[in-house]
């Protein structure tokens, strides 16, 4: 028998089959956000909390991404063998892969339709999720969309992709602690212990780097300054936006000459250091200016050969030419910005430290007297490449 509340209980069901329908849609159908006609088209893969998908979905809908047409998916964990599966058939033309599975870190992935240019990005976010993580999110991946689509000539191959995800992507839903396996292989090593299952690990890279440079240095108030070539090897490693690096260097620096009536001098100085340096990269786009410090200590190994002074004075003979070697301590401010995916460019300020000040003296017959004193605080500057 069909009393009268029957409608009220079959409306309120249908209300609810509507429902469920529209957000089964919404988890496991595509999702195309409006744009002008014949915008490419961008996949967008969300992993994470629900309520954070959908703060950073309605921030990529924004006016921002007017250029894509976008089409939203949720997946429950990041699949990284998927990212290197091409999608040449299925008419997008960039994919992105969000994760936020971690409140304090969110892992991008960029890659083409034929899975061989790829982007990886690593956000440092609050905890929160609040609004200025959920805008440094869209900021990253227009920039990055922007950048795949025009070319990105420091985007990564293949390789390097797996490489670095194999490093930075949060694990899957397997054993807790185990990297997942790009290639569909076998899991990676575990995750350090004390980590939380299904935390990401930090991002860490390694790398030899190879520089040369040119640099100027203040000398003293008798010769002004010296300047010559050099070359530098360092050993970086990074984890999410900050570096360091061990790097020793070597500078030849030309032949500077002083000359009086009395004496001559003529200075040749090779230059050896060993430097700690510390980097932040302050934009996390796809050459990110890094700024940071580094500090050091050396050794200047100093050729001295005097000679008479430009009167002849016949009361003075110069000795014969000799080496000597001064420690200097060296501080010093570093700015690098990427040129390339291979080459930076990097300068450097630093100021250069004698514990015992350098000096030359004249031995005369009553004792000795200074005739060239190397200033005990001495600045300088230097530019170079980097590969």
């Amino acid at each position: 028998m069909i009393t009268e509340r029957a409608p009220i209980w079959l409306g309120f069901a249908a209300a609810i089959a509507l429902s469920a329908a529209r957000a089964l849609a919404i988890e496991e159908g595509p999702s195309t956000a409006s744009a002008s006609p014949g915008a490419p088209v961008v996949e967008i893969v969300l992993t994470g909390p629900a309520p954070n998908l959908g703060a950073i979905r309605a921030a990529l809908e924004s006016q921002a991404l007017s250029a894509f047409t976008l089409r939203f998916r949720v997946a429950p964990t990041f699949d990284a063998a998927a990212l290197f599966a091409a999608r040449a058939s299925s008419g997008v033309a960039l994919s992105c892969w969000i994760d936020v599975s971690d409140p304090r870190r969110a892992a991008l992935y960029f890659t083409d339709p034929v899975a061989d240019r790829f982007l990886v990005r690593s956000i440092e976010l609050s905890g929160g999720f609040d609004e200025l993580d959920r805008e440094s999110v869209a900021q990253v991946v227009e920039l990055s969309l922007r950048s795949l689509r025009g070319g990105a000539r420091a985007s990564l191959d293949r390789d390097q992709a797996r490489a670095l995800v194999l490093r930075q992507a949060a694990p899957p839903g397997g054993a807790p602690g185990q990297q997942p396996a790009p290639s569909g292989g076998a899991p990676g090593k575990a995750a350090p212990p004390g980590g939380a299952p299904g935390q990401a690990a930090p991002a860490l890279r390694s790398a030899l780097e190879l520089g040369a440079f040119y640099g100027v240095t203040v000398h003293s108030a008798e010769i002004g300054w010296t300047h010559g070539p050099g070359v530098r090897v360092a050993l970086g490693g990074s984890s999410g936006q900050q570096r360091l690096a061990l790097d020793a260097r070597i500078q030849y620096q030309f032949e500077r000459r002083y000359e009086e009536p009395r004496i001559g001098l003529d200075l040749r100085t090779i230059g050896l250091r060993a430097d700690a340096s510390w980097l932040y990269a302050f934009t996390p786009g796809v050459a990110p200016l890094e700024l940071g410090a580094r500090l050091g200590a050396g050794l200047d190994h100093v050729e001295a050969a005097p000679r008479p002074g430009n009167a002849g004075a016949p009361s003075f003979v110069p000795a014969g030419a000799s080496a000597s070697n001064a420690f200097v301590l060296v501080a010093g401010a570093v700015a690098k910005l990427p040129l390339s995916r291979d080459i930076r460019l990097f300068t450097e300020l630093f100021v250069e430290l004698d514990p015992a000040r350098v000096r030359y003296d004249l031995a005369l017959e009553q004792g000795t007297e200074t005739v060239l004193a190397r200033y005990r605080f001495r600045p300088g500057v230097l530019l170079g490449v980097e590969l």
